[in-house]
């Protein structure tokens, strides 16, 4: 019986070190090598070799150093490193997108920009696309000047034109005001051209601010 457990042993030891991923990386044979790892591992880790056989012979690795099975492990290390930096990059892009759409929100909080005609006129052969905006000051304190840019989309919000928005004079708290702008016309550049000839209500008007200075000196941005 003891003879018969010992022989066991030695075939079981016998065939991990018969296992292809034991084999050493040879130019010559790794083909068929392939072949028989195709056996043992699945299709995951296969991509993963192969990929950290590529990876390797770029940086200069000497393959023929190691087995099939430590080049896989290397992979193993080398994505979860990977995976590691692609996480913190991510929750890193969360938390400035958090901090952008809490800035936003605040500055939405106190003023609101939007239009609510649009047209088009021409004096002395310049020609011009004119907008009227209403600004609420939706604040406690008197705003000095605001500053953000207006986006017009289509209704399935492809940005169609955008403008930076500059308005210097004083609002009262909680008071709104009417502002008559106008951009030159170019009836080369397709998105004056789309601009021009769409409707407001086939239109969304999209307010983004950037910087509220109050007459009190105080700023919001």
């Amino acid at each position: 019986m003891t003879k018969k457990l010992v022989l066991i042993g030695m075939s079981i030891l016998l065939f991990a070190c018969n296992s292809p991923l034991d084999k050493k990386f040879n130019e010559e044979t790794a083909k068929e090598d392939i072949e028989e790892v195709k056996e043992e591992i699945d299709s995951t880790d296969l991509k993963l070799l192969a990929g950290s056989m590529i990876r390797l012979k770029f940086q200069d690795e000497n393959l023929e150093d190691m087995t099939y099975g430590e080049i896989l492990e290397n992979g193993k290390k080398w994505k979860a490193e990977q995976d590691k930096i692609e996480a913190e990059q991510k929750a890193l892009a969360e938390k400035a997108a958090k901090e952008e759409a809490d800035r936003i929100k605040r500055l939405n909080q106190a003023v609101t920009v939007t239009c609510f005609d649009k047209g088009y006129a021409e004096y002395d052969y310049d020609k011009y696309i004119t907008y009227k905006f209403v600004i609420k000051n939706k604040s406690e304190k008197n705003i000095r000047a605001v500053k953000g840019g207006i986006t017009f989309t289509n209704l399935f919000d492809d940005e169609i034109s955008s403008l930076n928005f500059v308005y210097d004079q004083p609002i009262k708290a909680g008071v709104e005001v009417n502002w008559n702008a106008q951009t030159g016309y170019n009836q080369f550049i397709d998105e004056d051209k789309t601009l021009k000839n769409k409707d407001l209500k086939d239109l969304k008007v999209v307010w983004k601010p950037e910087k509220i200075i109050f007459e009190d000196g105080t700023t919001l941005e």
